[in-house]
């Protein structure tokens, strides 16, 4: 098994601390020789850790004055590796959602989507379009297509997850996903929903979403704020 670097054990002891409350979001970090003494690593080693802390955006160096902790981290984080709802990445957080705009509705669906289901090109689905909003604005938008006999309660309430929602009202757990990323083309209708400032750009996943036994369950377009969001997978060499 591949042991992880000092520079990574460091950062994983740092954040320990930090969810225990021994420091505080927004406050200056000790000076690196006391950090590094009290995480028992060399100087070199804590300077390594508060590259990957700073490339997580959860610390900023300000030249003469120190590292801080932000009041809330800039990016989200997110392992590649691990399939999870939108929902819990942002709990995950600490990012709280001030708002959602939610539309549903029943339709045809694009060819690709009809494709995954194996479904003839004249069926309808339950669409869900949300756009997803924090005290940072718009931070996301997706589009997901689910099969009508699983989307009756869907048309009265939309739930904040539709991964708990499957799970509570029919007993289906999403439990892989086939992920595709690509950035969003400028005219396309969904990423023009996140309003991005001018420079600013947006990752795209296409998801193919499937229960435990390997059924089609869920497609879904999200489009997230590049800023804001920070994703990585452990890559091995065969």
């Amino acid at each position: 098994m591949q042991q992880k670097s000092s520079a990574l054990r460091a950062k994983e002891a740092f954040l320990a601390l930090y969810q225990a409350g021994e420091f505080e979001p927004g406050g200056k970090l000790p000076s690196e020789v006391h950090m590094a003494e009290r995480l028992g690593v060399s100087r070199e080693t804590w300077r390594k850790a508060l590259s990957l802390l700073r490339s997580d955006g959860l610390l900023v160096s300000k030249h003469g004055s120190g590292t801080y902790l932000l009041e809330r981290p800039r990016r989200i984080a997110n392992d590649l590796a691990q399939l999870q709802s939108m929902t819990k990445m942002i709990a995950a957080a600490g990012i709280h959602e001030n708002e959602s705009h939610v539309e549903g509705a029943v339709g045809r669906a694009p060819a690709d989507v009809t494709r995954f289901f194996e479904a003839p090109v004249d069926e309808e689905f339950f669409i869900l379009q949300r756009v997803r909003h924090a005290d940072c604005g718009i931070i996301s938008a997706s589009r997901s297509y689910l099969p009508l006999k699983y989307a009756q309660e869907l048309r009265e309430q939309i739930p904040p997850s539709i991964f708990a929602y499957l799970e509570r009202a029919h007993g289906i757990r999403i439990s892989r996903a086939l992920t595709e990323l690509f950035i969003p083309p400028q005219d396309d209708p969904l990423r023009a929903l996140l309003r991005l400032p001018q420079g600013r750009e947006a990752f795209g996943f296409r998801q193919y979403h499937y229960d435990s036994r390997g059924n089609p369950l869920l497609y879904s377009l999200d489009y997230l704020r590049s800023d804001l969001f920070h994703f990585t997978i452990m890559r091995t060499r065969p």
